[in-house]
């Protein structure tokens, strides 16, 4: 057999499964589906050495090859196993987002009709370096009566075996087809081209990572994707800002926890603010080693700004302690930066001034948009959807952090008593 028809197999096999899987567990109870949960969630408490120990031969083996900030995104410790678990445990708590009715009415000729939310099916769900997205992935696809097949980064694959396997396990316990979730064992690329192709089998396609690895999927893609394109997240800074709010934004929005996605990746500084209050409230970022680039203006009102060079850089997704830096002259003037550069994700202003507020608002086209806050907060957790599956960049069918209820459709559901069309 060679390498190209075991790879083609492999991948029949995983979507032949999902396909059988996905009909198994969308009729499912709530109470079963809960339980499965909860068991998860206190086996990834039971099991937390076996987990950090998997974990711990990730981090050796990509400790030369991976940055500081995506090194950070593999990590796993007590405190984020506990976060898993109880990610788990909130959406096992959450309403059923099945059978729901959307819409109901009775037509004139006395037909009951409702729009009903129902499963997509199978869905193939690829990720990189963050092992507790295996988790995410599982409990939301699971919950929301979806079958998944995951595809972790090779980086993160033996954390996300062992993730994938408690999962596994606890379907088993329940009584249910383990291929409900399944991991794909091998990062080959050529496999992945292969599942890509199996719109027969698979229903939706969710990649998670950087920009090349999106635009891969979408290039090769036979199934619908719901992208997670860049994080290129703006702050504009507005004359009419709180300034003891301004530093504090500012440093929790680019430093806690640069290589992610919701991380501030350029500042907007309205220009009528004062040089020293510029100085004061970007002092924290300093203190903290971050890079600034800029224009010609920039460079001249903050010092240590270095040249952006074109002006296209300002589409660059950092993922690190660096970021983008420009002046513009009013709440209208951000709106239009953030128009031309944004990936619409999260853009976020810091003003007091309402009519800025809301122009601000009114005016930015991206998932989430923020008033005095920072843009760390975009995340399916924060939003109490428990976990997510990703950032949606697109309009289709999500937008923003996708929980359960993003990964439901509908169907229409008609009862009648003998009506004809005539």
């Amino acid at each position: 057999m060679s390498d190209i028809f075991s790879i083609q197999e492999y991948a029949v096999l995983l979507g032949e499964n999902a396909r059988k899987a996905s009909q198994a567990i969308r009729t499912i109870s709530t109470e079963t589906r809960n339980s499965v949960l909860n068991t998860v969630a206190k086996s990834l408490r039971a099991k937390k050495a076996e987990i950090l120990e998997a974990n711990a031969r990730d981090l050796k083996a990509s400790e030369n090859n991976l940055s500081p900030a995506m090194m950070d995104r593999l990590t796993l410790n007590d405190a984020r196993i506990e976060s898993m678990a109880k990610g788990v445990e909130e959406i096992a708590a959450f309403a059923d987002p099945l059978g729901r009715v959307l819409e109901s009415r009775t037509l004139a000729n006395g037909i009951e009709i409702s729009r009903i939310a129902v499963p997509i099916g199978s869905v193939f769900f690829i990720y990189e370096s963050r092992p507790n997205v295996t988790i995410d992935g599982a409990a939301l696809c699971f919950k929301s009566g979806n079958a998944v097949i995951l595809r972790s980064g090779k980086e993160s694959l033996v954390s996300s075996k062992i993730l994938a396997d408690i999962f596994r396990n606890a379907l088993e316990i329940a009584g249910i087809d383990i291929n409900a979730v399944q991991l794909v064992n091998t990062p080959d690329r050529d496999l992945m081209a292969q599942l890509l192709k199996m719109n027969n089998a698979i229903d939706l396609v969710i990649p998670r990572g950087g920009e090349g690895l999106i635009r891969s999927v979408v290039e090769q893609s036979r199934i619908p994707v719901i992208k997670h394109f860049n994080g290129i997240c703006h702050i504009y800074v507005d004359k009419s800002a709180d300034l003891t709010k301004v530093g504090p934004i500012l440093e929790n929005a680019k430093t806690q926890r640069p290589g992610t996605c919701n991380a501030m990746e350029t500042l907007l500084i309205d220009r009528h603010l004062r040089d020293k209050d510029i100085t004061l409230f970007l002092a924290p970022l300093f203190v903290k080693g971050v890079e600034m680039f800029g224009d010609a203006e920039s460079q001249s009102r903050i010092s240590g700004v270095k040249d952006i060079g074109n002006f296209e850089n300002y589409h660059h997704e950092y993922l690190a302690l660096k970021m983008s830096v420009r002046f513009v002259e009013n709440v209208k003037e951000a709106c239009d930066h953030i128009e031309k550069y944004s990936s619409r994700h999260t853009e976020a202003v810091l003003a007091e001034d309402k009519t800025v507020q809301e122009y601000f608002v009114q005016n930015v086209d991206s998932a989430s948009v923020m008033v005095n806050a920072s843009t760390r907060f975009a995340d399916g957790g924060e939003y109490g959807l428990g976990a997510e599956v990703g950032i949606s960049t697109d309009k289709l069918h999500a937008r923003g952090p996708m929980g359960v209820e993003s990964l439901c459709t509908y169907k229409w559901i008609l009862r009648g008593e003998g009506q004809v069309r005539r």
